[in-house]
């Protein structure tokens, strides 16, 4: 971790973009045939050639040299004056404009492409990597005004990319590129079948506490200026839209959990993230049993505390007793949170962890979905390698409502992670994970009854497949579920 910036999520976003093929004529100089080319250069040095010379000079017959000439002539090449053979003043002109005294001559060429540009300032991309979006990823969406007039815009695009283009293709085939003007006329416009960019972007804060978006560095660096633009200002537009309007309930987070080492990083509605950060990185002192944590769980950092602790429980490491089981994981509520490669990549080394010992064990998620808002969020986990979802509604009391704040995982019996996806004043659509994993007694039974409190009784509504279109599971409890949360004499308190 870079201590100038700290990353805290990542984010994938789909870039939607388009193939377009394009038939073109295009204006190139090319160089003549051998033969007439060395003719012209005969006459660009010696000025003014006789008509016996010309012949002699090629070992041409009188017919031959006239027919070459009559040639040469009715292209406009060469004149032809009292038996006196001279280069036409166009063809003058051409070898003095010329860089390397060779007679170029300028042709209609006719040229396909097949170029992709994004849909949203329609910019050519480089080497795209197209793929179909997965509804897990965040999509950005093109203007309507856009799309119903793209093969316009991409005949325009193409124009204006031409260079570009040409410069591209040649260094692909390992060919030299074509001396060109550029585009004559554009013969005609196909669209292809349209697919998406996906592009993880770093969220990070600065030591001034300042949030910024790192972009992926080959994007930054072969994207156009219009594209860097209106894709960092559609990343702030899809920040703004995830507000949190109700503080960040830091101190609330801190007083449940009794975390006084991390009091002196909040004061009032702030938080100190990037100094949070730099001080879990150094080796932040916490009480025994209990790590810091900064930044989503699925970042790798996080993701590799997370797993050494798996490990220990089923391998029975450092002398203690093996202890086999599932994984909860409850997410917070907050659309940008599990959206991209980071989330998917640490689902599968969490089921790998969990099941390269004993039978039956899995990762088990926990959202929140409002009635008839299953389908989306379970479309959310697609592709993510993702198999046990269970959904459940949202509470409604107002004293707890800011426990959907807070990202919980629980390994029962073992450790419990915990963070609070907290807000700044200043970009209250970042929410900056921070908190801690612990195996204390106290956090694990805490932890354990805050899971039940929100999925439990009335409130579950089903196991949800994340990759299928269809419905939840015949109707069960949690227990029977998620039979896993059983396992101790924690009682759930009476359903709301």
């Amino acid at each position: 971790m870079s201590v100038d910036h700290a990353p805290f999520n990542r984010i994938t976003f789909a870039l939607p973009v388009q193939p377009f093929k394009v038939t073109a004529f295009i204006s190139t100089q090319e160089r003549l045939p051998a033969v007439t080319e060395f003719v012209l250069r005969l006459l660009h040095t010696c000025g003014r050639v006789s008509l016996g010379g010309f012949r002699d000079y090629f070992g041409f017959s009188e017919a031959e040299a006239l027919s070459v000439i009559e040639s040469l002539n009715r292209q406009g090449y060469v004149s032809l004056s009292e038996d006196e053979l001279t280069l036409s003043e166009e063809m003058r002109q051409r070898f003095e404009s010329s860089p390397d005294d060779y007679p170029w001559v300028t042709k209609l060429k006719r040229r396909t492409d097949v170029v992709p540009f994004d849909l949203l300032t329609f910019s050519m991309l480089g080497r795209a990597e197209f793929a179909f979006a997965t509804a897990n990823w965040v999509k950005l969406n093109p203007p309507t005004e856009l799309v119903g007039n793209s093969l316009e815009m991409a005949r325009r695009a193409y124009r204006e990319s031409f260079a570009r283009i040409e410069r591209e293709t040649a260094r692909s085939r390992g060919e030299e590129r074509e001396r060109s003007y550029g585009v004559h006329s554009i013969e005609s416009v196909e669209a292809r079948k349209p697919g998406f960019v996906p592009l993880t972007v770093s969220l990070e804060i600065d030591a001034k506490n300042v949030v910024s978006a790192k972009l992926p560095n080959e994007f930054e660096a072969g994207a156009s200026m219009q594209l860097l633009s209106e894709f960092r200002e559609r990343v702030a537009a899809s920040l703004e839209a995830n507000a949190q309007v109700e503080g960040n309930h830091s101190d609330e987070f801190i007083e449940l959990f009794e975390l006084d080492f991390l009091r002196p990083y909040v004061v009032g509605p702030e938080l100190n993230a990037h100094k949070l950060a730099v001080d879990v990185e150094r080796g932040l002192t916490c009480p025994k049993g209990v790590q810091p944590l900064f930044g989503s769980s699925y970042l790798k950092r996080n993701r590799d505390r997370l797993l050494a602790h798996i490990h220990e429980a089923r391998s029975g490491y450092n002398g203690q007793p093996l202890h086999q089981g599932s994984l909860g994981w409850l997410a917070p509520d907050y659309a940008l949170w599990g959206r991209g490669e980071d989330f998917r990549q640490s689902v599968e080394a969490f089921r790998k962890a969990l099941k390269t010992t004993g039978k039956g064990d899995d990762l088990y998620l926990l959202d929140r979905a409002e009635e008839r808002q299953e389908p989306s969020v379970r479309g959310k986990y697609s592709n993510t390698g993702l198999v046990e979802l269970h959904l459940f509604r949202p509470s409604e009391l107002a004293n707890t409502r800011w426990h959907s704040s807070l990202e919980v995982l629980l390994y029962p019996g073992r450790f419990a992670a915990v963070l609070l996806h907290a807000s700044l004043p200043a970009v209250p659509g970042a929410r900056i994970p921070f908190g801690f994993v612990s195996t204390q007694p106290k956090h694990l039974r805490l932890t354990h009854q805050l899971m039940l409190d929100s999925a439990n009784g009335s409130r579950y509504c089903g196991r949800w497949s994340p990759n299928k279109e269809a419905g939840p599971s015949r109707p069960q409890s949690l227990f029977e579920a998620c039979s896993f949360l059983a396992y101790s004499d924690i009682q759930p308190r009476p359903p709301v």
